[in-house]
């Protein structure tokens, strides 16, 4: 798609407002030509004729004249702003809800900071599309045409001199804009790579500091800091050029019209108030000639933005299924399933088969990168299946509605996601119809209430950006009364005690033992706590299932779940 057609699509909803904003530019580009038409009466009637009653009039037409323009000009600079802040607001929702619906694969290729970036700074570029570029088009450009006009009316030759110079400052601006779209592309890259620094800096400050890396981190930000100006500067730099060749280009056409001009008043072919009126057009034409330089540049770093904008939304989204799920009955079965992260990486799953009955609680054990947390991420879909199939009730889940499929599941992971929001929001997140009554029982089940009872504002506490106002072990229960409260069919634990002292983990496994129960229930867990009551136990190893069965059967026969069991009873 050429510029013109993705600025058109990225504007047409705003029309509206602009189509006012167009009118009121209008008057102001026919306010401005009046004003320079304005001179050669006032000068040539009162000044020349010596017609001096009509002086009395003049004030009161200027004061008229630039009271009406100044009106118009608000008007327009607002609407068109308000257009401008309108077009921010809905890409951004737009990227937004497009990035929530991307493949969890795309998160571990791009880093949080680039998207942070292409959100806020990227789109907030998009502003300058109403207020600078369009505003151009459709208001300096009449401008430009209706001043030139008066100006040729009065005496086209001398008009025609003052601008010979105007395809040299055309062809300028054209290069200096490619280059400013070059190095704002690069600058918007750098600023990617410095948001992403500072957000780790945030939130690894307790790393950070027990590693004494703030020298570090502090060089290392300054550096990237200072690429990010050098691009910057860069840019600057060319938009500026552009002004100043403007500027020169004014001052030579004023020049040209000073001294061509003024010799045509003196030998009697040019008038007075005609002189005046010309310079005047020429002076007032050269700033909105100026602008539209100056909305060029800006087009190509718009342009750098809407690039970087639209690899996001461009990014294809999750694919969802259109078969309905609203019961879970037989199972789920892996058939000959194999993964990769990477289609030239080797097979982190490598061609698992195995069934999970209805009701059945398993526990997966394995060495570290075995490929026990990849497992179970393929069941709701984070990522799909290299080959082979995933099937619930029969049916490969990629048939299923994504909404559906995942209704059915609940995880607590090792890494706990706990939103800057109160405990009852972040209770009721799989759940947001919950009644509060329901939000306390749950919390009750997972040994939640105790500690939440205790805090100042209770269930309204804010808990801090990923619940780092409370304990590891708080936000562990607090996300297993999250899962208690939405009670699925299907429980995926992954490390689930992992965070929790002996006292708090005897508590909480009281209360999953309570939620397992009538449910399928898959578990990744290095403690022997949360395994030795499972139905079967697999045992993955290279991503493949090396053995299934009870523990006093695999201690016996699979030398890996011996070592496994040997380092867990002296943990």
């Amino acid at each position: 798609m050429n510029t013109s057609k993705k600025l058109i699509e990225m504007t047409k909803p705003y029309w509206r407002t602009v189509t006012i904003a167009i009118v009121c530019g209008f008057m102001v580009s026919v306010l401005t030509g009046g004003i320079a038409w304005l001179v050669k009466p006032a000068l040539d009637v009162i000044f020349v004729e010596k017609k001096y009653t009509y002086f009395q009039f003049v004030p009161f037409a200027v004061i008229l004249l630039f009271t009406a323009k100044g009106f118009f000009h608000y008007w327009q600079q607002y609407l068109m702003k308000t257009a401008g802040l309108s077009l921010i607001r809905d890409t951004r929702n737009k990227m937004h809800d497009h990035i929530l619906y991307m493949p969890a694969g795309y998160f571990d290729k791009e880093t949080s900071g680039m998207l942070l970036s292409r959100v806020i700074s990227d789109v907030t570029l998009l502003e300058a599309l109403f207020s600078e570029v369009i505003r151009a088009a459709i208001i300096e450009v009449p401008k430009v045409v209706l001043l030139l006009g008066v100006a040729f009316y009065q005496k086209w030759d001398v008009t025609l001199m003052s601008l010979v110079l105007v395809p040299l400052l055309a062809y300028s601006t054209k290069k200096l804009g490619k280059k400013v779209k070059n190095r704002s592309l690069d600058a918007q890259n750098k600023l990617s790579l410095l948001t992403q620094s500072l957000q780790e800096s945030i939130t690894g400050i307790k790393v950070i500091k027990v590693f004494n890396r703030a020298d570090y981190k502090s060089k290392k930000f300054v550096d990237e800091n200072k690429d990010v100006f050098r691009q910057n500067r860069r840019a600057i730099k060319s938009k500026e050029i552009a002004k100043l060749l403007t500027d020169i280009m004014t001052g030579l056409a004023l020049g040209t019209v000073l001294f061509y001009g003024g010799y045509r008043v003196m030998d009697g072919a040019l008038t007075v108030g005609a002189f005046g009126s010309i310079i005047t057009s020429i002076y007032l034409v050269f700033s909105p000639i100026k602008q539209i330089g100056e909305s060029y540049t800006s087009l190509q770093r718009i342009n750098a933005a809407i690039e970087r904008i639209e690899y996001v939304l461009h990014t294809n989204i999750e694919r969802s299924g259109t078969q309905k799920l609203d019961k879970f009955t037989n199972g789920i079965t892996f058939v000959n399933v194999s993964f990769s992260y990477l289609a030239s990486s080797s097979l982190v799953i490598n061609n698992v088969s195995i069934h999970i009955e209805t009701n059945e609680l398993l526990a997966i054990v394995g060495p570290s990168g075995a490929g026990k947390t990849t497992f179970v991420s393929l069941i709701p879909r984070f990522y799909d299946v290299l080959s082979g199939s995933i099937k619930i009730d029969g049916v490969d889940i990629r048939e299923y509605k994504l909404e559906d499929l995942r209704s059915l599941m609940g995880i607590v992971s090792q890494d706990i996601m706990l939103f800057n929001d109160t405990i009852k929001e972040n209770i009721s997140f799989g759940k947001p119809n919950a009644d509060f009554k329901s939000i306390k029982e749950a919390a009750a089940l997972a040994y939640a209430d105790e500690f939440i009872d205790k805090l100042p504002d209770g269930y309204d506490t804010v808990i801090g950006e990923r619940g780092l106002n409370l304990s590891g072990g708080q936000r562990q229960r607090i996300a297993i009364a999250r899962a208690i409260l939405k009670n699925p069919p299907i429980l995926i634990l992954d490390e689930a005690t992992s965070s929790l002292d002996s006292v708090s983990e005897s508590l909480v496994q009281q209360a999953l033992e309570k939620l397992m129960k009538n449910r399928t229930t898959i578990v990744i867990a290095h403690r022997l706590s949360t395994i030795k009551n499972a139905n079967r136990i697999v045992v993955i190893e290279d991503g493949m299932v090396k053995d299934i069965g009870k523990h006093d059967e695999l201690i016996t026969i699979n030398e890996t779940y011996m070592k496994l069991y040997n380092i867990y009873t002296k943990s």
